[in-house]
């Protein structure tokens, strides 16, 4: 058919028709829309912590969840159905087409505070989910150096006998460079030292693969995600949103869990893909209640 004989609205609406008649041959081969939504929509929601427990004085209190917040997240998950799971077998999944839950979510710590083994990681065993820290490999059982130098208060990392503990544990490590340098301002050979010396020091600590990177900061260039590309099956950053089978595996994007998230600001923010969503749909439903 030539498409420019005919009226600019028509057009639109014969292709909309023929979208939806290929969308119902679709729903017809993998057997209807439930089965269609499984294959190609399964989408998980990561994330994002840092200290989960009292707040430190000197440290950066944006940073920090209490432990009566978290565990009633977790709980909130749980009973609305959401699984904890694993970078591996999101991996898998995109790999393998290896089966995930229905409503599957990784909880992602970073840094490897020590507070989490006393606060965090006991309420997710409790609950049934896995989880997932990225270790800054130089300073385990040290400091946040790379925060002191900055004014920060000192905050305790994990060690490595409560990382190998933890390992066993459905907790999966991910290297999160060294030092928690800014990959953006490094030479090729301090690169490569910070991210694939990140991955040997913990796969020597943990005897089994390391999977996933987290781009300390959220930063990355073109060099660090090539190299990331090139060494880890996932990498995770620090845009918001949610993760499908075609999003990109080595820009992985999370939601912020911030200090004072009510439960129902968690809830929209689980609901819409992050602080964004949930914010614009907070607004939209305060402008029609004025209209």
């Amino acid at each position: 058919m030539d498409y420019a004989l005919l009226p600019r609205a028509a057009v639109s609406l014969l292709r909309k028709a023929k979208r939806i008649a290929q969308l119902r041959i679709a729903l017809g081969a993998e057997g209807g829309w439930e089965a269609l939504e499984d294959e190609l929509g399964t989408g998980c929601l990561v994330l994002m912590y840092h200290h989960i427990g009292p707040f430190r004085p000197g440290t950066y209190p944006e940073l920090t969840v209490s432990s009566k917040r978290f565990e009633g997240q977790i709980r909130w998950l749980a009973r609305n159905g959401y699984v904890g799971i694993r970078p591996a077998q999101w991996l898998r999944w995109l790999r393998d087409g290896v089966a995930l839950p229905k409503k599957p979510i990784m909880i992602r710590f970073d840094d490897a505070y020590a507070d989490i083994a006393e606060c965090a990681l006991p309420v997710l065993l409790r609950y049934g989910f896995g989880g997932c820290v990225f270790v800054v490999t130089r300073l385990l059982g040290g400091t946040n150096a790379w925060d002191e130098t900055k004014g920060s208060g000192t905050l305790r990392l994990l060690s490595a006998d409560q990382i190998r503990y933890w390992s066993g544990n459905g907790i999966e490590f991910g290297a999160h460079s060294r030092t928690h340098a800014d990959l953006t301002k490094l030479n090729p050979g301090q690169l490569t030292d910070e991210v694939i010396g990140s991955k040997r020091d913990l796969e020597d600590l943990l005897g089994s693969p390391v999977t996933s990177f987290a781009y300390p900061y959220g930063r990355h260039n073109a060099a660090a995600l090539e190299m990331v590309r090139a060494n880890f099956g996932l990498g995770f950053g620090t845009m918001e949103g949610i993760n499908f089978v075609h999003s990109d595996r080595h820009l992985l994007r999370r939601i912020y869990v911030g200090p004072h998230d009510t439960l129902l600001e968690f809830a929209l923010s689980i609901r819409w893909g992050g602080r964004e969503g949930a914010r614009g749909t907070r607004l939209r439903g305060a402008a029609a209640a004025e209209n």
